[in-house]
């Protein structure tokens, strides 16, 4: 299964020049921000999740989908508070093995929680908690670990200077 798709490799074959990407502007987290980062991640260790364990959070997120898809459909809860702990702790674990720090990433969408890398080191922007809602959304289980693994290949790869 890809995680990730080149777009330059589509333009090459159509013929089509490659269309320029634009980088939301991206702020440094608060202080109040920061904390609610930290601590909504601790929260997780109440729920028996090993801290900084990929491998455990992912089997703590497949358990909470599978759960959540028993319910019938009309007494499923709304997942969000599930799914942006699970996908801080995600994105916490990619920032501690990629040196991507948090900030708040603002785009014509709007503002989201972001994960980055500075422009002047080689532009990253991640959003972690839209990449586990994805995988929430499509029902996907066992994906959690295998998609940290990738994101942090491939962050590594992507040249620090640019």
């Amino acid at each position: 299964m890809s995680w990730f798709r080149r777009s330059s490799d589509e333009d090459s074959t159509s013929g089509a020049l490659p269309t320029p990407v634009t980088f939301p502007e991206i702020e440094p987290l608060t202080e109040d921000e920061v904390l609610w980062v930290r601590t909504t991640i601790a929260e997780l260790v109440e729920q028996d999740v090993r801290f900084g364990d990929i491998e455990d959070l992912g089997r703590h997120y497949d358990e909470m989908l599978t759960g959540w898809l028993r319910l019938k459909e009309p007494d499923r809860p709304d997942p969000h508070e599930i799914i942006n702990q699970i996908g801080l702790a995600f994105g916490q674990h990619i920032a501690d093995h990629t040196g991507l720090v948090w900030g708040v990433a603002t785009s014509e969408r709007g503002p989201a929680i972001a994960l980055h890398r500075p422009r002047t080191a080689g532009q990253v922007v991640l959003y972690p908690t839209d990449m586990v809602a994805q995988r929430w959304g499509a029902h996907e289980t066992g994906v959690l670990a295998p998609l940290a693994r990738a994101t942090v290949d491939a962050v590594r790869d992507i040249p620090a200077s640019g």
